[in-house]
């Protein structure tokens, strides 16, 4: 893994409107917000970080020099917010072992609350684990 190969901003945003559009195409009608949100409450949609890049990230994150916003749907479900990390899964770790409490995230959501997500499927079938616990696999193992 290189450092020209990690996500930039223009690289996430096209991401996010892919997402948006993707949603679009099923009928579902979500918007996006700029904003800040709780690190150690975000739920992944992945099984592992590689450690490989988890030792590229955190530098980077610690001095500022990887500062681009994860991808974050939320949903309002009967018991409050629930937040599904979308990208940005090594970033968020990274920040939140260097003991930060939030992330800078562009937030997916619909005025009804909740939404079929094929992003909460996934997270579901991985036991609904949250960053802070994923493992970080040894190097030459990936996800």
């Amino acid at each position: 893994m290189r450092r020209e190969d990690l996500v930039t901003h223009e690289r996430q945003l096209h991401s996010l409107g892919d997402v948006i559009e993707g949603y679009a195409h099923l009928g579902i009608r979500v918007e996006e917000e700029h904003r800040r949100v709780p690190a150690h409450r975000l739920i992944a949609t992945q099984n592992a970080i590689e450690s490989e890049k988890y030792e590229l990230v955190l530098p980077l994150v610690r001095e500022g020099l990887l500062d681009v916003p994860v991808l974050v749907e939320e949903h309002f479900m009967h018991h409050g917010y629930v937040r599904y990390l979308i990208d940005g899964h090594t970033r968020t770790r990274a920040h939140i072992d260097l003991g930060r409490r939030s992330v800078d995230a562009f937030v997916i959501y619909s005025r009804a609350g909740d939404w079929p997500s094929n992003f909460v499927r996934v997270a579901d079938q991985y036991g609904n684990v949250l960053v802070r616990d994923l493992p970080i696999l040894p190097r030459g193992v990936r996800t």
